[in-house]
């Protein structure tokens, strides 16, 4: 199970992606648990969104989408999808599931089934395509059947649970169990198999060009003195926003709780690790964070889009040195 800290209200500890490759699972962590679930209802999709804006050649393409603008590689998309049976009968939407999805057209983030069909498609245009497995969920295979010791999975794991993989919730399903050792399906439940997918199309927008590198700026000084080292545990106040548009997105401030996380081990972004490392102890600074030191391609739930730089206004108020520290 994930800690707290890890909630969508506190975005700020990265997220570890879990993949389906075979050395990974048999050699990492656990799999978070989830109720059993029908094949259906496992079929989930990351939610994401956004806004975004950019010139290209001499025209300009509005942060605010309008009827028939074009979707093209690069774009920002907005959309709602439905995966349905060759028969048309719905499996999944992004409707029933509360938000529209949002994605960098051409980035690699999304299945080709959706990458293929969705550009030129006109804002306001919904598209029916079929989708064979290849551009769809893959094909089934039998290296992805594995064996996980029953000790890395959750209490009350039986046959034909369904778990949730890593910070997106894949599913994978246990098909059997013995002499302390569980078999785990992690081909998708839809692997495999022909679908159709409908697509609608949102909005299209163009991100603004990126940042390149970590900006620190500092607003109040700190004692210029004591700095935070690697397995030092600090204490911060943020505000966390969207560079692009300063939407607001998270605030310790707000919650009237400072933050408290590890240095240099990986339980925040690496735009933090760095950024905060710079900063003394009392000290107040802005760090701007590029996306690739943030979020990168899968932005965070529905609070950062895909490809977002951040800005964070950050109070470093405590230092507590670790146990490597002298």
């Amino acid at each position: 199970e994930m800690a707290a800290p890890r909630t969508t209200t506190s975005v700020l500890l990265a997220v570890a992606v879990a993949t389906a490759v075979l050395v990974c699972i048999r050699s990492s962590g656990h799999l978070a648990s989830a109720p059993s679930a029908s094949m259906r209802t496992a079929a989930r999709m990351p939610m994401v969104r956004g806004l975004g804006q950019r010139l290209r050649g001499c025209g300009h393409r509005s942060m605010l989408a309008r009827a028939g603008e074009v979707a093209e590689e690069g774009d920002r998309l907005k959309i709602h999808f439905k995966i349905l049976t060759p028969e048309g009968e719905e499996i999944t939407s992004t409707k029933a599931q509360g938000d529209p999805i949002m994605f960098t057209a051409g980035a690699g983030s999304m299945m080709p089934g959706i990458e293929k069909n969705i550009i030129g498609m006109k804002v306001g245009e919904t598209k029916m395509v079929d989708v064979a497995p290849a551009d769809g969920f893959g094909e089934a295979s039998d290296e992805n059947i594995v064996p996980i010791p029953m000790d890395k999975l959750p209490e009350g794991v039986e046959v034909g649970s369904i778990l949730r993989m890593g910070a997106q919730g894949l599913p994978v399903r246990v098909t059997a169990i013995a002499d302390g050792e569980a078999t785990v399906d992690i081909n998708h439940p839809l692997a495999g198999r022909d679908l159709k997918f409908e697509l609608e199309l949102i909005e299209a927008t163009v991100p603004p060009p990126g940042l390149k590198e970590l900006v620190v700026e500092q607003v109040e000084e700190g004692d210029k003195e004591t700095y935070p080292k690697m397995g030092d545990v600090v204490k911060v106040h943020y505000t966390g926003s969207l560079l692009e548009n300063g939407n607001v997105f998270d605030s310790s401030r707000e919650r009237g709780q400072p933050f408290t996380f590890t240095i240099g081990v990986g339980q925040v972004i690496r735009g933090w690790d760095e950024g905060v490392a710079k900063m003394s102890k009392g000290e107040r600074a802005i760090l701007k964070i590029p996306s690739e030191m943030g979020y990168g391609q899968m932005g965070a739930g529905a609070v950062i889009p895909p490809d977002s730089d951040l800005q964070f206004d950050v109070e470093l108020i405590d230092i507590t040195p670790g146990p490597s520290s002298s």
